[in-house]
């Protein structure tokens, strides 16, 4: 169903192009700071060098690793592989997320309008690329969202098909989905199940469409039995589900991908008032399903289930081109003033919270200005601790900073731990888990080092940052076998001594 055309003027006349351009512009916030201002970016840069040198024999750990190729983790990290051989790794990553976030928009835009939403709505979606899922740095998530809105557009494009190339294209893109990300893999089924009812035909007719969507179990299934093996049961046993009022408080600015709950607020009453100011109504009930299941996801599925945490949190910005499908657009012209009031109310809101993305940039690049002042007193290639004892920023409610040390293994070669090698889903994970006694959860808790337990002298430097010296309690824990190497702001540098000559003054006999 295709919307017919709406008054307002030349400006909504050239939407489209205008849209496409706004598309562009989501790449400045990504481009507007030295480092991408995403919680886990570091880690995942860190495993996309290592397994850059794993592969080309310069990886002085290597033999600590061991890489795992069946692992649907592969199209985020795949594209900044290719990108960071010619650009560098730093580059490389925020070239990956500044196209998936011009992507993202655009290819809702494409899925909504094939559904039959109201193409004015497309501006809504420039509110979606700078959310929870960013500002965590979910890369491989991330990069998969747009694709997975493109696979949906290819179901409703194949609805009413029944031919081979239906099935052919739909196990193509499934598949495709699976190695760039399971999660969004799931989730994109069943929507795409929901949409195969409509309109509804009978059970048989809705099985026959729906028969190719099951087409990606038996590759699911496989990784998950290698990746997993017995250690199900021990997952479901650790599950977090994190119910409360809170997720039902949470859900509007996640719907709208904002960052901070008043602003967020007032962004998403706009955002849900949109189709009404504009003259639309209430669509067929069915079309109200993948919605229903969206909030259905958002308000119970787990926070943390088989070692992934943040899981229903990171779908947050899928929820409002699913609730856009809840409407069918105005049939008429009528009210024309107040529907190009709306519209144009829609860029403006739209074009702001890109602005403020931006202004986001710039403030957690100052603040890590001085990391790198710092880490240029580190040799390359050589082993970190890292211990963030405050990873807050003010760009996030987020703990951007949580992980930033780790752009020390990625950019100079090394190894930073904690690692993101603890996963099992990543590529590179230990051969031998006591290779470092660094575990899951150390990066919460860097106040629980102790030299002895965690193999302190393994390291050759240690990255704190902290408003705080940390010095004193850093040479009792080590009995004197750290010395300050650098120190701007909250960023400190700590070397090991080699010997009892190379002691702190003022560190006790």
């Amino acid at each position: 169903m295709t919307p017919p055309p709406q008054p307002g003027g030349s400006i909504l006349a050239r939407q489209d192009t205008l849209f496409l351009f706004a598309c562009l512009l989501c790449a400045v916030p990504v481009l507007a700071s030295t480092y991408p201002p995403m919680v886990d970016m570091p880690q995942h840069a860190a495993q996309i060098e290592s397994v850059r040198g794993y592969l080309q024999g310069r990886w002085a750990f290597a033999e600590l690793f061991e890489l795992k190729l069946f692992t649907p983790y592969w199209l985020g990290y795949g594209v900044a592989y290719l990108l960071a051989g010619a650009v560098g790794i730093v580059w490389g990553t925020k070239l990956t997320v500044a196209a998936a976030a011009c992507a993202l928009p655009w290819a809702i835009a494409r899925f909504c309008n094939r559904a039959g939403t109201d193409p004015r709505w497309n501006w809504l979606f420039l509110l979606l690329p700078f959310g929870y899922a960013y500002d965590w740095g979910f890369l491989n998530f991330y990069v998969a969202l747009p694709f997975a809105f493109l696979f949906l557009h290819t179901v409703l494009e194949h609805r009413d098909a029944s031919s081979g190339k239906t099935w052919v294209a739909i196990l193509l893109w499934l598949h495709f989905l699976f190695f760039a990300h399971v999660l969004v893999t799931a989730f994109s089924c069943v929507i795409a199940l929901l949409l195969l009812g409509e309109p509804w035909q009978g059970a048989r007719q809705w099985i026959r469409r729906s028969l190719p969507v099951l087409g990606v179990l038996p590759v699911t299934l496989a990784w998950t039995a290698t990746t997993f093996g017995n250690v199900g049961a021990v997952g479901l046993s650790h599950t977090f589900w994190d119910h409360g009022l809170h997720r039902l408080v949470n859900l509007p600015p996640m719907l709208v991908a904002a960052p901070t709950n008043f602003p967020g607020y007032l962004v998403a009453l706009f955002a849900l008032a949109a189709p009404w100011l504009t003259g639309a109504r209430p669509a067929h009930p069915w079309r109200w399903l993948p919605f229903a299941f969206y909030l259905a996801w958002m308000l119970f599925f787990a926070h943390h289930i088989f070692g992934n945490s943040h899981t229903y949190q990171r779908f947050g910005n899928m929820g409002l081109p699913l609730y856009l499908l809840c409407f069918r657009p105005a049939a008429g012209a009528a009210h024309p003033r107040r529907n190009t009031i709306a519209a144009l109310g829609v860029v403006v809101v739209a074009i702001s919270m890109l602005g403020w993305a931006t202004i986001r940039a710039a403030v957690f690049n100052a603040e890590t200005r001085a990391y790198s002042n710092v880490m240029a007193a580190a040799q390359p290639g050589r082993r970190v601790l890292m211990l963030t004892m405050d990873s807050s920023s003010r760009a996030s409610d987020a703990p951007l900073l949580l992980h930033f040390p780790a752009w020390y293994q990625a950019e100079h070669g090394g190894l930073a731990e904690f690692s993101f090698a603890r996963f099992d889903v990543t590529p590179l994970s230990y051969r031998d888990p006591e290779a470092s006694r660094i575990g899951i959860g150390f990066e919460w808790r860097p106040n629980t080092f102790n030299w002895a337990a965690h193999k302190g002298e393994l390291y050759d430097y240690i990255v704190v940052r902290s408003p705080m010296d940390q010095s004193a309690a850093l040479y009792a824990i080590s009995d004197c076998r750290v010395s300050l190497l650098a120190n701007e702001g909250p960023w400190w540098l700590y070397a090991r001594t080699p010997d009892e000559a190379g002691r702190q003054p003022g560190c006790r006999d």
